[in-house]
């Protein structure tokens, strides 16, 4: 009993972290990944603001002072004209490379935003991209893509998940021990009253539970084992006075009635009647004996 209560504590408890605790930890990470591209967004359209006018009129936008103080491990600036051709980048300094068959840049280079992630082989790691059109007037200019690791950002997350992790094994781990206490302090008095009932069934009249701690209820019941093992004893009291009293009670009557009939002087007609209940009294003789034995073993016992 104290083990299926200690796991069902547990398994109350594991539901409650898991219904708590998996929501919490998603959330989290939802917010890390949002608030990042928020981030490169803002960027972005920062740095959209500063080429625009270049781009506009043709000029190749000059962003050394840009990239110099974006120091952003792993992040990368590029910046590419109307037709998809690199003007500034901040990796690679041989400018005119066409990207315009890159899916984030040809759907900025149509005026929309692109933003997700995606794996980076050469990097090993996952790239958060965000790139946006550079427009003004209603013409697209150019584009502005900036990609960002977000192993900062994975191992956050991770960092949480494992704090999260670690709180929930600690709760598991209390829970543990003060269910099993708990458990033990229940089945405890239980216990004393089933190694009191094990004692009446083997015999022990004077087999009593006692004053039990516990529940109220294992209180109760103890109360009421008590009350049936004194009322179990007085009954077999009762029926060991009764065999042993009635089977003296018995003999007396019994030895006066057979020597009346051994004195008796029966005509020859009457002889088989007093022969057949001197044999009836013998036979009822027999039997109250068996009864005083009978008294004797259980008084015995």
């Amino acid at each position: 009993m104290t083990r299926r209560l200690l796991l069902t504590y547990l398994t109350i408890t594991a539901f409650t972290l898991v219904v708590v605790v998996v929501p919490l930890g998603l959330t989290f990470s939802s917010r890390e990944r949002t608030q990042l591209r928020f981030d490169v967004e803002r960027d972005a359209q920062a740095v959209a603001s500063l080429v625009e006018d270049d781009l506009e009129n043709g000029r190749t936008p000059d962003l050394r002072s840009v990239f110099a103080r974006y120091d952003v491990q792993g992040a990368r600036i590029l910046v590419v004209d109307d037709q998809g051709h690199s003007v500034a980048d901040s990796e690679r300094s041989d400018l005119g490379r066409d990207y315009s068959t890159r899916p984030e840049i040809a759907a900025a280079l149509d005026g929309e935003r692109a933003v997700g992630t995606r794996r980076s082989e050469t990097l090993d790691t996952n790239l958060v991209y965000v790139a946006i059109p550079v427009a003004s007037d209603g013409a697209v200019h150019g584009a502005v893509r900036i990609t960002l690791p977000s192993k900062a950002v994975d191992q956050r997350v991770r960092d949480t998940w494992l704090r999260l992790g670690a709180l929930c094994a600690v709760v598991l781990v209390t829970v543990g021990g003060v269910g099993l206490i708990l458990a033990r302090s229940v089945t405890r008095p239980i216990r004393e009253v089933e190694e009191a009932a094990r004692r009446l069934a083997d015999g022990d009249l004077d087999a009593r539970a006692g004053e039990v701690g516990g529940p109220p209820e294992v209180a109760a019941l103890a109360h009421q084992f008590d009350a049936t093992a004194e009322r179990l004893a007085h009954l077999v009291e009762v029926q060991r006075r009764f065999v042993g009293d009635a089977s003296h009670q018995l003999r007396t009557p019994l030895t006066a009635l057979r020597l009346r009939l051994e004195t008796m002087h029966p005509t020859a007609e009457d002889e088989p009647r007093v022969e057949a209940a001197l044999a009836e009294t013998d036979r009822l003789s027999r039997l109250v004996q068996a009864l005083l034995v009978i008294a004797r073993a259980d008084a015995a016992e």
